[in-house]
């Protein structure tokens, strides 16, 4: 997500339009509703509907960390306001930048 002027809104702006994406999402059977927030190397951070929304004491929604390159989540989290939800980003950003500066096992394999 980027602003027309080319630079990046702060996290606290992507989570806010994020959140209302999800909230704009059909209600899905089965499964919960999935937003994509950043891609981050072969990480995705993403915002899902909390299971028991609406129920005291859950969270308005959940983060994750994705990885792409394992088709598996990294790391997780419930937040209750703005303050978690940067938080979270912020962190799952560093992971994911982290994770991009090793190589793949794939290309350690073929050195």
């Amino acid at each position: 997500m980027s602003s027309s002027d080319g630079v990046a809104p702060p996290i606290n702006v992507k989570i806010l339009r994020g959140y209302g994406k999800l909230l704009g999402i059909p209600h899905i059977v089965h499964g919960s509703r999935t937003i994509a927030l950043e891609r981050v190397g072969d990480c995705e951070i993403s915002m899902f509907e909390a299971l028991g929304a609406g129920l005291p004491d859950s969270p308005l929604f959940w983060m994750e960390l994705f990885d792409l390159r394992v088709d598996a989540s990294r790391d997780s989290r419930g937040c209750h306001n703005m303050r978690d939800a940067v938080a979270a980003f912020e962190d799952f950003a560093t992971q994911a930048s982290r994770l991009a500066e090793v190589p793949s096992l794939c290309a350690v394999g073929e050195l």
